[in-house]
């Protein structure tokens, strides 16, 4: 399963539970990677944030990787900038794979601040990049300048958030709404935050391998009735083959014991996939 947009609201959820925090520490792995550190109510955390193209999440992790002595500048920057600051929101917007990230603290005159810190993640064009609060960009990970993209990320610039062409599947108030849009049965194509294989072991769980109208109506009710859960604990991933090569979001069978149990999946479920890969 891709980290499509509902898996991405889900993992954010969770994370906004980090209100509150404060970061003490800021590390730079590799050139796709920024890890935070992060203390909160006597307890720290590491909140990775991976920008590469295959492997694109934000997650807690347990699973931290070696910190090169010397800090390349983008790290150097947010440890400029962030540490020291307190995560004050941590939120998605409809079912963009986007996250943002609220923060606020003082600057040398003891004067309120606050910064945004947004990651895009969005396969070849993920980014993760820091804004003041004219939502300027400071910088970021990957500066994006050229005539191929209709958004400039690089610093002093006005940040513009990404757009899609596509329908919100959150618009739909009802199936009828839903039915409406649909130009064909490929559901990824014409929602955004929807993956193709999200659809496919959603219909695999339904017991149909093909869609009509009686079929749609049973998996938007489903799909609708998993996003809507994305806000509680009631939420769970599976493995969904015997090598262990992806996952399905799914309603749990029993409500979470766990704090933060669909980061420390998509933790642990990334680190052997990597490992396997010898990253």
């Amino acid at each position: 399963m891709a980290f499509d947009g509902i898996v991405t609201k889900a993992i954010a959820s969770e994370l906004q539970n980090l209100s509150g925090s404060r970061i003490d520490k800021v590390f730079e792995p590799n050139k796709n990677t920024i890890v935070l550190g992060l203390y909160s109510s006597g307890l720290h955390y590491l909140l990775n944030m991976c920008i590469d193209s295959q492997n694109y999440r934000i997650n807690l992790t347990t699973h931290p990787k070696p910190n090169p002595k010397s800090a390349p500048n983008f790290c150097m920057l947010l440890r400029k900038h962030l540490i020291g600051m307190y995560i004050k929101n941590i939120t998605t917007s409809n079912l963009e794979r986007l996250v943002i990230i609220d923060l606020e603290g003082l600057d040398n005159f003891d004067d309120v601040v606050s910064k945004k810190l947004i990651i895009e993640l969005m396969g070849k064009h993920c980014n993760i990049v820091l804004l003041d609060e004219q939502n300027i960009i400071i910088d970021s990970l990957r500066h994006i300048n050229n005539d191929d993209s209709l958004r400039t990320i690089i610093p002093h610039c006005k940040y513009v958030y990404p757009t899609t062409s596509k329908y919100n599947f959150l618009d739909c108030l009802t199936f009828e709404d839903f039915y409406k849009k649909l130009s064909s049965y490929e559901i990824s194509d014409v929602f955004n935050g929807i993956s193709k294989s999200f659809v496919t072991q959603s219909m695999k769980y339904l017991g149909f391998d093909t869609l009509n109208y009686d079929n749609l109506r049973r998996l938007y009710d489903y799909i609708k009735n998993i996003i809507n859960l994305t806000d509680s604990d009631l939420l769970d991933f599976s493995v969904i083959d015997s090598e262990k090569k992806d996952y399905v979001l799914k309603e749990a069978d029993c409500k979470s014991a766990t704090p933060f149990s669909l980061n420390f999946f998509i933790d642990d479920f990334y680190f052997q996939k990597e490992s396997r890969r010898g990253i």
